[in-house]
């Protein structure tokens, strides 16, 4: 693990999280659809058909599914491509991949068009690779990359929505002076800085998260929120 000296916080790459892969240091990933997406899930999909929707940091997650399920198009980013290779296998839905152009990375697409899963750097993702988004679900991502990365985050996601778009994040609230992430605490403030000029902000939920393996990181509260 390594650690910025000033913040002390762990410093997150692609290859970081590639690594975790590897060695199968995964705990974030969850066997079953996660339950603040299946709880506010018409807030995301608002009443529309066969929208598309984008899943930064996208790992295997079963969410992916759920919503393909439901007829609508998949866009995910993620930098290890063990992740997306399992995700189709572990599901059976049959896929292909090809490069994306000037070495930016692969493109695992199902046999029906409707995943689309790019195995790159998500700061070096395209608009013109996946977009316009009409949906964005990150169970993941905002709190899993370096803080001072997160204006530029906001940015690259901005600039991939479509007029219609709606966009729910989940963050988490703990002590981070005792586990140096990931993932990071993202505080009220924070989410009002990202976003607060460009988007309206609602808090749909707030949920007591806490597991054995934050008490053993030290942590003694774990809460999870929907915005």
């Amino acid at each position: 693990m390594t650690e910025d000296k000033q913040s002390q916080f762990t410093v997150v790459s692609p290859e970081y999280w590639q690594k975790r892969w590897e060695e199968r240091k995964i705990g974030w990933h969850k066997t079953n659809v996660d339950s603040l997406l299946e709880k506010h899930v018409d807030k995301l999909i608002n009443g529309r058909n066969n929208i598309r929707i984008f899943f930064p940091f996208c790992g295997k997650a079963l969410d992916m599914k759920c919503l393909w399920e439901m007829g609508h198009v998949i866009v995910g980013v993620e930098a290890a491509r063990t992740a997306l290779k399992e995700f189709f296998e572990e599901n059976s839905i049959k896929y292909t991949v090809s490069d994306l152009p000037d070495g930016a990375g692969s493109l695992f697409t199902s046999e029906d068009n409707r995943i689309h899963l790019y195995c790159c750097d998500l700061f070096s993702f395209k608009s013109d690779f996946g977009g316009p988004m009409n949906g964005v679900w990150d169970r993941g991502a905002l709190v899993a990359i370096n803080k001072e990365d997160r204006p530029r985050y906001v940015e690259i996601l901005s600039s991939l929505l479509a007029p219609d778009f709606c966009y729910l994040v989940e963050t988490c609230e703990f002590d981070e002076t005792k586990h140096s992430g990931p993932p990071f605490f993202v505080s009220d403030k924070d989410l009002n800085d990202l976003y607060g000029e460009k988007f309206t902000l609602t808090k749909l939920d707030r949920q007591d998260a806490f597991e054995e393996q934050h008490k053993a990181r030290g942590i003694d509260s774990f809460l999870r929120s929907c915005i």
